[in-house]
């Protein structure tokens, strides 16, 4: 399977548009191992980020931002160049997954994407549940472990307890790419009492 780079490589380099719309829920993120991706809201607030990304594969350095919207209504990423050429977009609203700018046969799928940020930022449980063919661990509240067979496949290191709002190191170890994620703004929104 291609790696996280390679998606945004292709991008840079091919400038191909194209829309892609899929219901897929469940995402291949190592061998023998799937991931669900959360429809629920599991948050007390909405947020928008931007984030500045570090993209390592290869012993090659790459420099990203991501824009990201997290809301009970829909998750919204745009990937940014560097000097913030709209690279791609990704919305997944009420189970359907767009986006757009992605290149059509490229094997690496918006679905990829979107696990990475789950991963990244959903509660443990709701991982957890959503997790076929390996466990997460939380050896402390700075990290998390993707385990498979009591191997590590995927290490996530945070420099702030409420993840998002401070730097992100997540490193896929069986298919070689790491990203270092900043946090540039953070803008949050509670939500109402029903």
């Amino acid at each position: 399977m291609r790696s996280f780079l390679i998606l945004f490589l292709s991008i840079l380099f091919w400038g191909c548009s194209s829309t892609y719309v899929s219901d897929r829920q469940t995402v291949s993120i190592a061998q023998d191992v799937d991931f669900q991706l959360i429809t629920e809201h599991p948050f007390t607030n909405d947020f928008h980020l931007l984030q500045s990304a570090q993209v390592n594969y290869n012993n090659e350095l790459h420099d990203l931002l991501f824009q990201t919207e997290v809301s009970e209504k829909q998750l919204v990423m745009v990937g940014l160049s560097a000097t913030g050429t709209r690279l791609f977009s990704i919305q997944m609203s009420a189970g359907q997954i767009t986006a757009s700018g992605l290149p059509a046969d490229d094997g690496l799928k918006p679905e990829h994407l979107l696990a990475d940020m789950q991963l990244s930022l959903w509660p443990a449980s709701s991982i957890n549940h959503a997790l076929s063919g390996a466990e997460l661990v939380q050896p402390d509240a700075t990290q998390r472990l993707i385990m498979r067979d009591q191997k590590e496949i995927i290490r996530i290191k945070y420099s702030h307890p409420e993840f998002y709002k401070g730097q992100i190191h997540f490193q896929h170890l069986e298919r070689g790419y790491s990203l270092l994620i900043e946090p540039l703004s953070i803008e949050e929104t509670l939500h109402e009492p029903e």
